[in-house]
């Protein structure tokens, strides 16, 4: 954490991104950051692979961040968030540059230490804890919009601190944040609950795919680009769709296979444990990685090859245990 409160001080603009496929945790943490950043007097711009969802587009801050990566402007170095690895931010890696100073602050127990300067924590709960902590290091103040994008990327990432990555220390965080003046409720409605018909429909289509294997420990799910297409849904708004397979009595993993949106030959499997097995050494397994109870890689294929190769593999690791 010094070091990254030193690299922050020693250059003077930065550019701020984090994975492709923003969810809470990685939009939350890039808002925030960018505010503390500007507290410590220097500049900073967020720029993304990906737009921000709809859903998350009430966040003060969500309209300032960039797709543009070729308009992206000058930059002394790169902070990178939540995420494990280069690869995963996509477009934005066409900026980095031989020289280019990179700052990797991240939660995952897969990171590859890709930085100048790595501050990676696998027992924080999420990448915006990484934030409050050098909020708090410091001695910058957030605001009501950064503690909201602090909370918001805490709560989403905990799965509303029912995983297992919530300890006492999360929640004695989101206690602080709310003491900004936010209101637990009015967030959890506008992240959970507004949900459009479309949303709906998708769920309606995703459950339908539902299936339990053999020895009822492996409970999985799909979604198909033909399914989004035809619920007219944001695509984004399948983030917790995997939870209902995980809520299956006796389950031990949740999978959920889906079609990527733009390359076709291309499936993005997510995973979720709830007992012993190592879900991020699956995903390792096939390029990818995460934590050890939530996880996911993307596969090249067809949703019935890749789901015969993962499931295999999955149902082996849990033999051994």
């Amino acid at each position: 954490m010094n070091k990254v409160i030193s690299a922050i001080r020693k250059y003077k603009t930065f550019l701020i991104t984090a994975h492709v496929n923003l969810e809470g945790d990685s939009l939350g943490s890039q808002l925030a950051m960018k505010q503390l950043v500007h507290a410590m007097g220097r500049k900073a711009v967020i720029v993304d692979s990906d737009s921000v969802p709809d859903h998350y587009r009430f966040l003060p801050g969500a309209d300032e961040v960039s797709t543009d990566v070729d308009a992206a402007p000058d930059f002394d170095a790169l902070i990178v968030l939540d995420c494990p690895t280069l690869k995963r931010i996509g477009r934005v890696n066409s900026l980095i540059r031989k020289n280019t100073p990179i700052i990797n602050i991240d939660h995952h127990v897969s990171n590859e230490l890709f930085g100048n300067v790595n501050w990676v924590d696998p027992r924080a709960s999420s990448a915006g804890e990484l934030v409050y902590r050098l909020f708090k290091k410091t001695g910058a103040v957030p605001t009501k919009e950064s503690a909201l994008a602090l909370y918001i990327a805490i709560l989403t990432d905990t799965g509303s601190f029912n995983y297992d990555n919530t300890s006492s220390v999360t929640h004695e965080i989101a206690g602080d944040l709310l003491g900004y003046g936010l209101n637990p409720a009015s967030v959890s409605e506008s992240v959970y609950e507004r949900r459009t018909l479309a949303d709906i429909k998708l769920l309606g289509l995703a459950l339908s795919t539902l299936k339990v294997n053999k020895a009822g420990e492996v409970a999985y799910l799909e979604l198909t680009r033909a399914m989004i297409r035809k619920s007219g849904a944001d695509i984004a708004r399948s983030e917790g769709l995997i939870n209902f397979a995980r809520s299956i009595e006796d389950v031990k993993a949740a999978l959920i296979f889906k079609e990527d949106a733009k390359l076709k030959d291309r499936i993005n499997v997510s995973f979720r444990s709830k007992g012993d097995l190592d879900v991020n050494g699956v995903a390792a397994y096939f390029g990818g990685g995460g934590h050890i109870k939530a996880s996911g890689c993307t596969i090249k294929g067809t949703i019935a090859s890749v789901k015969k190769r993962v499931m295999k593999r999955v149902e082996e690791e849990l033999k051994k245990i």
